[in-house]
């Protein structure tokens, strides 16, 4: 049986989703105001700003965009999520 899907909530702030390895399943993640654009980054990594970049999301001001790899990338370091501008919430999915 594969592993289960988990939703990790995101913070609004940056923030360290997993601190050890795992499998990178997607995202659904809103901006939340109606005026700023957000860019969100994605690591492999539990350092800020480093790793390997799994996502780069550039998000209009009050939009929802969301993905899912069923069969995952393996993020061998944990995954870090940086937000970079704007205000967004949702989640990260991981196994």
């Amino acid at each position: 049986m594969a592993a289960q899907v988990v939703p990790v909530a995101l913070t609004g702030a940056d923030q360290t989703i997993s601190p050890t390895a795992c499998t990178y399943h997607g995202f659904a993640i809103r901006e939340t105001t109606t005026t700023t654009v957000a860019v969100v980054r994605i690591y492999d990594s539990t350092s800020a700003n480093s790793g390997t970049l799994l996502e780069t999301l550039s998000i209009a001001a009050n939009e929802s965009v969301g993905d899912f790899y069923e069969r995952g990338i393996v993020a061998n370091l944990g995954i870090r999520v940086d937000i970079v501008s704007g205000t967004v919430e949702g989640s990260i999915r991981i196994s």
